[in-house]
């Protein structure tokens, strides 16, 4: 069966569109965030945190966290999962680059002025 939604290690590729990397990273951050908050503690567990990161094993994630230092990726109990709000810190940043790298990939129009058409 093939997936239909890309993981956090896909939204992260360096060739994942930057407008897209961003909204993906957005969807991440606030669904660590609604985890965190349901179960009361910075460091969710670590089976829901693959599961909405959309990962398979805890070595993927433990292998975004050795590219991704400052993402906040633990080691709690032999599991690996996340630091909440150091995640939310790091995803945030990350998208305003995103973004940024979005927006200076867009065309401009330019425009002729009516001075040089005469």
């Amino acid at each position: 069966m093939a997936r239909t939604k890309p993981s956090l290690a896909e939204a992260l590729s360096p060739w994942s569109a930057p407008h897209d990397a961003a909204d993906l990273l957005e969807g991440f951050r606030l669904s660590i965030v609604a985890l965190a908050k349901e179960q009361h503690t910075g460091l969710p567990d670590s089976m829901r945190v693959l599961n909405a990161l959309r990962l398979c094993k805890g070595t993927e994630l433990a292998a975004l966290g050795g590219d991704w230092p400052a993402m906040g990726v633990r080691r709690v109990g032999g599991a690996w999962t996340l630091d909440a709000r150091q995640f939310d810190l790091w995803a945030q940043g990350q998208i305003s680059v995103f973004r940024r790298r979005a927006e200076a990939a867009q065309p401009t129009v330019q425009r002729q002025s009516r001075m040089s058409l005469i």
